[in-house]
């Protein structure tokens, strides 16, 4: 038997969704790095909550959790980028 989200995991979804649509709307064209990390760190985590929820078949979690590691990946990349430049200003 499948499950709903618990109501406080269905908010906290709906809360990030619009945070990353806020981040978003508020970014820099080309984006920055500061804005890019946040956005990648919120695709992170939706698609973690995503993955985690019970209606989902084996091969949908897997292809989420693939998506929040290369989410992840991102945001660790873009984090060094930014220690790099406040370690070393140019």
């Amino acid at each position: 038997m499948t499950r709903s989200p618990e109501p406080q995991v269905a908010s906290a979804q709906r809360q990030l969704e619009a945070l990353l649509e806020d981040v978003g709307r508020r970014g820099t064209t080309p984006p920055d790095p500061s804005v890019r990390a946040q956005l990648s760190c919120l695709r992170t985590l939706l698609s973690l909550m995503e993955a985690d929820e019970h209606l989902r078949s084996p091969g949908q979690r897997l292809s989420l959790l693939r998506r929040a590691r290369a989410h992840a990946r991102t945001t660790t990349v873009l984090t060094a980028h930014l220690l790099n430049e406040a370690t070393h200003p140019r």
